[in-house]
């Protein structure tokens, strides 16, 4: 009898939990919300597609270039083509942004996992070279292939230029280097081509999908775009500032280590650029600015239509203090962690980041009326 008695009173007792904790009728109808119409159209039209057109273009032109290089390796054609690998990281950085419907198809994943995986494992890419890969798999490449491999293969940090063309000309892994670039260019290429077209073309375009769905649902494109826009700033502070400083889930594992080869655009020397497209990516996604600089609806915008323009400012001016943490850093992140001021100042835009993701991530979400759903084991 007791031990029913305890049974009935801990049932008793969850039953009231669950009766207070369930929100009423008249919470759940003090979500306010405005016609998001105009602001998935202008995301999806004059931001979204324009950036992904300019990343295939660019794309298109750095296979190109690569086609040249490899058929007649020589300074100037080098030149060109780090010219144009770096147009085309720089407008990468601009999707990054958008995990969502066709850049997470299983076959052409042009997620941040699949193209963007830094540092990039050097004896895995010297050993494909050697064993004289011409193709690079659809998935389990991401550490042998992408933008890092491509950036170490151009930049190679401890050869000269003449040296990175003697690799692709004369070397006697000269044929198979040639074909690896290539190959590691195509299956870019091919990434890039196809998100872009299924955004675009054929009888259902995700656009179209994408400019229609104004709900608010965890496969909605505000619900999408937002959780994309949360994880890409996580993405920007865990792996772009933190994975350098010796930083895991905001800790820092030991201070008196940094590890400048863990940037991203090591070889290159781009990490700061890098990571400074990256956030404005994410200032004009939030602001709805198009590429041509045209100040549309943007997440701004609606938090003003439905009344929380405290939030709408605050997010603005916390996004523009990120940036200027930034441009506080003394050249690429990959040198500056190497002096105490310039490792401070990096250590400073990662602190920031974290106001900023509060912000994004509890604030925003909660204003709007959508879930993060997203996969994330930062703690944050």
């Amino acid at each position: 009898m007791r031990n029913f008695m305890r049974l009935f009173l801990c049932m008793l007792i969850s039953a009231i939990i669950l009766i207070s904790c369930k929100p009423s009728k008249d919470e759940k109808s003090t979500l306010v919300t405005a016609d998001r119409k105009p602001l998935v159209s202008n995301l999806g039209n004059n931001i979204i597609v324009p950036r992904y057109q300019a990343l295939n273009d660019a794309i298109n032109a750095f296979d190109a270039q690569v086609n040249v290089f490899t058929g007649s390796p020589s300074t100037e054609n080098l030149m060109e083509l780090r010219t144009k690998f770096y147009v085309s990281y720089v407008a990468w950085e601009y999707v990054a942004s958008f995990e969502f419907g066709p850049a997470t198809a299983s076959n052409i994943n042009l997620g941040t996992k699949m193209v963007n995986v830094f540092p990039t494992d050097t004896a895995l890419v010297k050993n494909k070279i050697i064993q004289g890969s011409t193709t690079i798999p659809a998935t389990n490449s991401a550490s042998y292939s992408g933008f890092p491999a491509i950036d170490y293969l151009l930049f190679w940090k401890s050869l000269s230029a003449e040296q990175i063309v003697d690799s692709f000309q004369i070397s006697s892994l000269a044929i198979k280097r040639c074909n690896f670039l290539k190959a590691l260019s195509a299956n870019l290429k091919t990434r890039v081509n196809s998100t872009y077209s299924d955004w675009t073309s054929g009888p259902s375009p995700f656009n179209t999908l994408y400019t229609n769905n104004t709900g608010l649902d965890l496969g909605s494109s505000t619900s999408q775009t937002i959780n994309m826009m949360v994880a890409d700033l996580e993405n920007i502070k865990n792996y772009k500032l933190g994975l350098p400083l010796n930083i895991s889930q905001n800790v820092v594992i030991d201070n008196a280590n940094v590890y400048p080869f863990r940037s991203e655009g090591y070889h290159s020397d781009s990490s700061l650029v890098l990571a400074k497209a990256s956030m404005e990516a994410l200032r004009k996604l939030y602001k709805g600015i198009s590429p041509a600089g045209i100040d549309g609806q943007g997440f701004d915008d609606y938090l003003i239509a439905i009344g929380r323009t405290d939030l709408s400012k605050q997010i603005g001016d916390e996004i523009e203090l990120v940036q200027t943490k930034l441009n506080l850093i003394p050249g690429p992140i990959s040198i500056a962690i190497q002096n105490p001021a310039g490792k401070q100042a990096v250590q400073n835009a990662f602190q920031e980041m974290l106001n900023l993701i509060t912000l994004m991530k509890v604030d925003l979400p909660s204003a709007v009326g959508v879930i993060i759903s997203y996969g994330d084991t930062d703690g944050d």
